[in-house]
């Protein structure tokens, strides 16, 4: 008969079949890597860090879109600044810059 499963556990000689293995081979490797962990801040810490209404006549960087989302600025929505000086809308939370890849931990390891 037919298996009940495309992924049957065993091929009909008895051997594992190659989506065991590899399940196995990944069951493995999380053990030996462990508990995978967020980089960056968590929200809490985000909402932390320094932000402004955008005005484009008062602006001093050159940066006129958001890192996250790649909008453009628009007058008074509230953006916050990465410790890379890279900006985002404070609604696009993201735990590094997108541009640099920079962590924005630093951010607080230098505040202490």
């Amino acid at each position: 008969m037919f298996p009940l499963s495309p992924y049957d556990a065993r091929n009909d000689d008895g051997a594992d079949s190659p989506e065991t293995e590899n399940y196995e081979a990944l069951l493995s490797l999380a053990e030996r890597l462990g508990e995978a962990k967020p980089r960056g801040l968590a929200r809490a810490e985000i909402d932390l860090l320094p932000s402004y209404k955008y005005c484009e006549q008062t602006t001093q960087g050159e940066q006129t879109s958001c890192v996250v989302c790649m909008c453009e600025f628009e007058a008074r929505q509230t953006l916050r600044v990465l410790p890379c000086a890279h900006e985002f809308h404070a609604k696009c939370s993201n735990r590094t810059c997108p541009i640099c890849r920079g962590n924005a931990s630093e951010y607080f390891n230098n505040s202490e």
